[in-house]
């Protein structure tokens, strides 16, 4: 079964100054692959092959103009708590939730339950495979809070369908949506 979801792609500029992220003095975890490195606007799950041409069809009537979007800061999930992920952060700015809007009714128009997690947009750095303890990763955190990426231009978004390996997800992309000049 695919296992979906709706992205936006990186420019190679900003996968380059995420990468300049990685340090030595987090504990042993999983860094996110350079062609990992995305923008999550929607994540579906797995689906079976009919629901998985409805979702790409549908995603073709989403009408969103491009816009700009800006890369700063890091943090954890879970926030409060034992971290299993380390992210860069992304303005959730009026543009990219109509992005993540549109992409949603076009989804939940063709058949796909919504998540019910609030989006929180953001670039996942690291995981770890059982939740650190308290406060190891705070000195990274704390060296990395002023991290910024030029904003750039998102002129597109991308059904991908993930494959879970031992090595690492190996994503493919199964359509390709411009949004519209503005």
């Amino acid at each position: 079964m695919p296992r979906l979801f709706v992205a936006i792609d990186l420019p190679d500029a900003a996968k380059d100054q995420i990468l300049n992220l990685r340090e030595d003095d987090l504990p042993p975890g999983r860094w996110t692959c350079r062609a990992g490195l995305h923008l999550t606007v929607q994540f579906i799950g797995e689906t079976t092959e009919p629901q998985a041409r409805r979702y790409k069809q549908a995603l073709q009537q989403v009408a969103v103009p491009a816009f700009a979007l800006q890369i700063g800061g890091v943090g954890q999930f879970p926030v409060d708590s034992r971290p299993r992920v380390i992210w860069a952060g992304v303005d959730n700015t009026p543009e990219l939730r109509a992005l993540h809007d549109a992409t949603g009714r076009a989804l939940q128009d063709s058949g796909h339950r919504l998540e019910r997690r609030r989006f929180h947009p953001h670039i996942t750095l690291m995981r770890f495979k059982k939740p650190l303890r308290r406060g190891l990763a705070s000195r990274w955190l704390q060296r990395h809070l002023d991290f910024y990426i030029e904003p750039f231009s998102v002129r597109e978004f991308a059904l991908y369908e993930s494959q879970l390996r031992s090595g690492g997800a190996v994503y493919t992309k199964r359509g390709v949506y411009a949004l519209a000049s503005s």
